[in-house]
């Protein structure tokens, strides 16, 4: 099992950098312009993008085994969504962030304590 996880999250890292070293500066451009704080998160985390409408993305978390987790989330400002983690357990968490619009698709990790 530990080690199913480690390769879940080796195939993930790699996307990631696959997709930011991309020919398709724009992308990689929004990647850089999405921050996630606080991390590690207690009662909420907030996704921020100084580029990407609040509105128009989808967010879907996955526990560290890659099930989808459900989580409520509330629309901040323009730019800004807030996901309440609260009810989560404590562990490593991915974010999936998608906007068709832009076709912008990337992942990013949280821990929740």
């Amino acid at each position: 099992m530990r080690y199913l996880t480690l390769i879940f999250l080796l195939i993930l890292s790699l996307s990631e950098v696959s997709f930011s070293q991309g020919n398709e500066a724009g992308k990689a451009d929004i990647s850089r312009s999405i921050t996630l704080y606080p991390n590690p998160a207690l009662d909420f985390i907030n996704i921020k993008s100084t580029v990407l409408n609040a509105r128009q993305i989808k967010l879907v978390i996955y526990n560290i085994l890659g099930n989808e987790i459900q989580a409520e989330t509330e629309i901040i400002d323009d730019h800004e969504v807030r996901v309440r983690v609260k009810e989560l357990s404590t562990g490593y968490y991915l974010i999936a962030v998608r906007d068709e619009q832009t076709q912008f698709r990337g992942t990013y990790k949280f821990l929740k304590r």
